[in-house]
C-alpha cells in the first residue's frame, strides 16, 4: 500500500498513475475541501488527515504502508519534514514528487480558492466554519464585517487614525485591529498568524508589491486557508 500526501496537482498525477496501473494507495489531503475534490475522481481512497509525526508514524503502520510520496506544496515545510523523519525511522522508501518553483505565482495549494468579492468570501467562511479570519484587504470596504458579526474578525491596516476609526465603528474590536506599516516578510506573516491563532488570511490579488507571496507563504506553512479577491 502506497500513501500519497497532499491535495496538489502532483498528487492528482501520481494518483492516477497507480490507478492505471492497478495498485494500491492512499492519498490523504489536510482539508474537508480537498477531501470533496479528490474523492470525486478517487472515492474511499482518499482521507482528510493533518498527520503529526507520531499520527503519521501509526498511520503508516497499522495501514501497512509500503512507500510514501510526497506531492505537497513546496512551501508546506512541515509536512516533509515529518514524512522524511517518519519513513527513515521506519525503513520506508520515501518519494518526493513536489515540484519545482518556476514561478512564485504557484498558488497550486489545496486552502487557496479564489473570489470576485467579498461578499462571496464571506459566504465561504460561514461555510466552512472559520473562526479567526484576517482581512488584509484595507479599511476602504468593510461590507464584510456585518455579515460575519459572530466572528472574531482579525483586520490588518495601515496604522491612520482614520483607518482604524473607520474599522471600528464597522464592528471591529479594537484589539483586532492591527495597525503596521509593511512591507511584510513571510516570517512576520507566519509570527503574525500564529500569535493571534488566525484559521484564514483574505486578500487581495496584489501581485509581489503588495506582499501577495508572502502572505501565501505563511498561509502555505501554517496550514491555513487563502482566500483572494480578484481584481
Amino acid at each position: 500500500m502506497i500513501l500519497i500526501l497532499g491535495g496538489t496537482t502532483e498528487a492528482f498525477r501520481v494518483a492516477e498513475e497507480l490507478l492505471r496501473q492497478g495498485r494500491e494507495f492512499l492519498l490523504s489531503t489536510a482539508t474537508e475541501y480537498g477531501l470533496e475534490r479528490f474523492r470525486e475522481r478517487f472515492g474511499q481512497r482518499v482521507l482528510n488527515i493533518r498527520f503529526s509525526h507520531e499520527s503519521l508514524q501509526r498511520f503508516i503502520t497499522e495501514r501497512g504502508i509500503s512507500e510514501v510520496i510526497d506531492c505537497t506544496h513546496p512551501y508546506a515545510r512541515e509536512i516533509t519534514r515529518i514524512a522524511k523523519e517518519v519513513t527513515s525511522g521506519l525503513g520506508i522508501p520515501y518519494r518526493s514528487e513536489i515540484r519545482d518553483i518556476q514561478s512564485e505565482a504557484e498558488l497550486d495549494y489545496e486552502k487557496a480558492v479564489e473570489f470576485e468579492n467579498l461578499r462571496a468570501v464571506s459566504e465561504f467562511i460561514l461555510t466552512m466554519d472559520i473562526k479567526r479570519p484576517l482581512f488584509t484587504t484595507g479599511s476602504k470596504d468593510l461590507s464584510f464585517v456585518e455579515a460575519l458579526r459572530e466572528i472574531d474578525i482579525f483586520i490588518r491596516v495601515l496604522p491612520y487614525e482614520n483607518s482604524i476609526k473607520r474599522c471600528h465603528e464597522a464592528g471591529i474590536k479594537r484589539s483586532n485591529i492591527i495597525a503596521i506599516q509593511g512591507p511584510f516578510s513571510a516570517e512576520l506573516n507566519t509570527a503574525i498568524i500564529r500569535e493571534f491563532s488566525i484559521d484564514c488570511i483574505v486578500t487581495k490579488q496584489s501581485g509581489r508589491e503588495g506582499g501577495f507571496f508572502e502572505k501565501f507563504k505563511a498561509a502555505v506553512d501554517t496550514d491555513i486557508w487563502f482566500l483572494i479577491v480578484k481584481r
